[in-house]
């Protein structure tokens, strides 16, 4: 990991600022949508009287986002208060066992909230018995199929000859059927839910890795860091969108947390230099890629790290450490290794049961022509433009990629001409429409299926009724404050924060950029998001330890006057490494930066790419969202 000498070093400020400044600018465009408006999956009247599905987007008030601010701020500091003197009771009964007592306490509460996520998801599960919808259906239909010797999803234009790269989440429910019965989609579905709680369990022990506030070498560090990792664990059992796709089979959660296993192995690999951690998380990541290919970007996250880490070693430390470089590139080598292996594995599995050969599929490069498109959901979703120039040009992959090539040129040279009206809307009416979502369509996911039990009406409620608008407000709220912790973790962290723990972040900023060009949907955007609760946690917990240092600070001045004053700014000028013109240009360079989004506000631009309100364009939006007039639901 880094060391003291390598953080002092330039092309370790250098890498560590350019990374929190991309990430900071992605997460305050988003923080901006949230706080303006907010985004949904509502109704639109056509023409000819029907109505279509489309995602809307009304206003939003700053000022409760800043309220629901204030409060979660209050109530932090009483508890902190109340923690720090259970924390005095506990710490002397602790002390005799050393160490040892909190990790003992720390491991109970894991195991507890750990087992409370199984009982909930499974319950979930019990209580709904959603039959598969839409794409998922699909793709459970066909694993269905193969356990009846039908394999007419190869045939020309079928499911597996457009979409051949789905075969590997096909053959893995397949495979399960076998366990479960041909059939049960619910033996499937409990297994997304251990997916769910490994999810949980591995973002929480990766929170681990953080130093908390006030707290690195202290005695009271491990105690801080159980403490930290507890409340990332309830953060994520409370932030709910996630724990409803348990009823989506579309290989989201077991390749997230294949994923994640992947970063949890490097990051220990790069703590204690274990071979075995590169056998394991190059294993998780060919599995990953197999379930769901954009796993990819977790890859290519691992091996930026991987790579700095060799650099580091070889040119960074004070001692050349070429054996240790030489092999975190090995690394790289075997998870790219991993992935072509368990490709092959998963193609040569599905040939040898289907008796078809893999065909090439649809030309990849057509998704990207299809993000940067208008569609009926939104700008970016699924308009049938893949399927269609594929069949235009009778598959022939050469044809159709330089047909998709020319399109996108022609979209990007307008979007270019014309970056005020056609380029810079559209892309944030693209990020709102995958971002600003607050359940991130979970409940649309889940809305309108067939399910194999009756479901309580209160459940009912929570999915398609008053209680989802309830959810979603709420839901909204908790959007705005994990982004605003973010923000605080990547500025009140800049410094005494390690570069090596900001590799979940920079998965997130992978799947920003990824689907700012991709083909766009909610559904394909919140495993990031969820990256990005354990950094918030561990930024409000900096902000409550900010606010605390300056009232401590300001208790001192009060009692021994201006003199203390003087020293304080003596010192802080003698430790400080921008010396005496470092914080007053930091203060005017927030205060130009706050005049320039304040004066952005006022414009109509502003209005059109983050203000974004579909009431003002005479759609009811607002009573859709809010479920008010004819769109009051019965329960």
């Amino acid at each position: 990991m880094t060391n003291h000498a390598e953080q002092y070093h330039l092309f370790y400020r250098i890498v560590n600022g350019m990374i929190r400044l991309l990430l900071a600018g992605a997460v305050f465009l988003l923080f901006l949508h949230s706080i303006f408006s907010t985004s949904f999956v509502g109704r639109i009247f056509l023409e000819d009287g029907s109505e279509q599905e489309r995602t809307l987007n009304i206003a939003d008030g700053p000022l409760r986002h800043l309220l629901v601010f204030i409060i979660l701020t209050g109530v932090l500091l009483v508890g902190r208060k109340l923690w720090g003197n259970l924390y005095v009771r506990k710490s002397v009964h602790a002390d005799v066992r050393g160490g040892k007592g909190w990790a003992a306490q720390g491991d109970k509460v894991f195991w507890g909230l750990t087992l409370l996520t199984l009982v909930l998801a499974a319950s979930y599960v019990g209580m709904t018995q959603l039959y598969p919808g839409s794409d998922p259906a699909k793709v459970y239909d066909i694993a269905m199929q193969w356990r009846q010797g039908d394999f007419s999803s190869f045939e020309e234009e079928a499911y597996l000859f457009c979409y051949p790269f789905q075969s590997g989440i096909v053959l893995f429910f397949y495979l399960l059927s076998f366990l479960f019965g041909e059939g049960s989609f619910v033996g499937i579905q409990l297994v997304n839910v251990v997916f769910l709680a490994v999810i949980y369990g591995l973002l929480t022990k990766l929170s681990g890795l953080f130093g908390v506030a006030a707290g690195e070498g202290t005695a009271g560090f491990e105690q801080k860091r159980r403490g930290l990792q507890t409340a990332v664990y309830v953060g994520l059992i409370i932030w709910v969108p996630l724990a409803f796709y348990v009823t989506y089979l579309y290989g989201i959660l077991p390749g997230m947390a294949l994923s994640l296993g992947a970063v949890y192995f490097a990051q220990r690999y790069l703590a204690v230099r274990r071979y075995r951690y590169i056998a394991a998380a190059s294993l998780c990541m060919g599995l990953a890629t197999v379930i769901k290919m954009n796993c990819l970007i977790y890859l290519i996250a691992i091996a930026c790290f991987l790579a700095y880490d060799a650099i580091s070693l070889w040119f960074l430390s004070g001692e050349k450490k070429w054996k240790e470089g030489a092999v975190s590139l090995i690394f790289i080598a075997c998870m790219g290794l991993g992935v072509v292996i368990c490709t092959q594995v998963s193609n040569a599995c599905v040939e040898r049961i289907t008796g078809r050969e893999l065909p090439e599929g649809e030309v990849m490069l057509s998704w990207v022509v299809m993000g940067m498109q208008e569609a009926p959901l939104g700008p970016g979703g699924y308009n049938g433009y893949i399927g269609n120039v594929f069949t235009e040009y009778h598959y022939d992959t050469e044809l159709v990629t330089q047909a998709s090539l020319e399109e996108l040129q022609k979209i990007v040279t307008r979007m270019s001409e014309n970056p005020l009206d056609e380029g810079l809307p559209f892309l944030a009416r693209k990020t709102a429409f995958q971002w600003n979502d607050p359940t991130f369509i979970c409940l649309d996911r889940t809305r309108g299926r067939k399910a194999q039990t009756q479901m309580p009406g209160w459940l009912k409620s929570v999915i398609d009724g008053r209680g989802s608008v309830r959810l979603s407000v709420v839901l909204n709220y908790m959007q705005t404050l994990v982004l605003l912790g973010m923000l605080f973790y990547l500025f009140l962290r800049w410094r005494k924060g390690t570069l090596y723990e900001l590799m979940g972040a920079v998965v997130f900023l992978g799947g920003y950029l990824f689907h700012t060009f991709w083909e766009s949907s909610a559904s394909y955007t919140i495993p990031y998001f969820v990256l990005l609760i354990p950094y918030a946690v561990c930024g409000m917990a900096e902000w409550i330890a900010f606010l605390e240092r300056a009232v401590d600070r300001l208790r001192g001045i009060g009692r021994n006057g201006v003199g203390a004053l003087r020293r304080a700014e003596e010192m802080s000028l003698q430790t400080s490494r921008w010396g005496k013109y470092g914080k007053p240009l930091a203060a005017v360079a927030v205060l130009v930066f706050c005049m320039l989004v304040i004066a952005f506000t006022r414009t109509n631009l502003f209005d059109r790419t983050v203000a974004l309100d579909d009431d003002k364009q005479g759609i009811d939006a607002s009573a859709q969202f809010y479920q008010t007039g004819i769109w009051e639901k019965p329960y």
